[in-house]
């Protein structure tokens, strides 16, 4: 079969995990990567939209496809992209079923952030809620290790690297609404954000990838140190 094809915008968004997922599980796959991802507007850059259309999906991304099979929505994709590769295939129900936990959370987090970016909410509605996740995702985490206790990173804990490192719109919103997190504060998350990102075919990835998704950072948002 053809490896799995991946459109999604040149930001971190809702395919960066997808994107790790892929990466850590030693997954060959294209990164139809669509660039630029904004137009002078600050609006989406127009055209993505047949790309999910012409499989009788709405025109969102991202949009996987992989043979016969045709994906969009987010968690969907995540889920079978771990599902077909061979590092995760030893996991339990319930390793699993906590990946999908630390996915969904991340989408949660997904949609408010970009509401500020897209102002449809203000500063002051971002700050709860980000305060509520960031004190959700600490005091779920373990000490030491990765989430579920293996010596990779799972779908889980790419999720949280996608939370502490991911610049759109994880942490730009954050960043202009000035309640980012702090590794002083938020430990547990920083660490094992950097775990994750450290763990050799993430790091390859990361290093290689063509529009530096995880941090790319169209708009300026971020201090200069960020992307470091």
């Amino acid at each position: 079969m053809a490896k799995p094809v991946l459109h999604y915008f040149s930001i971190c968004g809702r395919g960066e995990v997808a994107r790790l997922i892929c990466a850590a599980g030693e997954i060959d796959f294209e990164d139809q990567a669509w660039a630029p991802a904004f137009d002078e507007t600050g609006g989406w850059r127009q055209g993505y939209k047949p790309i999910g259309e012409k499989h009788g999906f709405p025109g969102v991304l991202p949009i996987l496809e992989h043979g016969n099979l045709k994906l969009f929505q987010t968690t969907a994709i995540e889920s079978y992209l771990a599902s077909i590769s061979l590092k995760f295939s030893g996991l339990t129900p319930e390793q699993k079923a906590k990946d999908q936990m630390y996915q969904l959370i991340k989408s949660d987090i997904n949609g408010s952030t970009e509401s500020l970016l897209f102002k449809k909410i203000t500063a002051e509605d971002l700050k709860p809620v980000m305060a509520k996740w960031y004190d959700v995702i600490e005091g779920l985490l373990p000490e030491s290790g990765f989430i579920n206790g293996l010596d990779f990173p799972t779908p889980a804990d790419l999720s949280v690297l996608v939370v502490a490192q991911g610049c759109m719109p994880f942490r730009a919103a954050p960043q202009m609404a000035e309640c980012a997190p702090t590794p002083e504060k938020y430990p547990k998350m920083f660490r094992i954000s950097t775990d994750a990102a450290n763990y050799p075919q993430v790091a390859a990835f990361l290093a290689k990838s063509e529009h530096k998704t995880l941090k790319a950072d169209p708009f300026g948002i971020m201090p200069a140190d960020f992307s470091a």
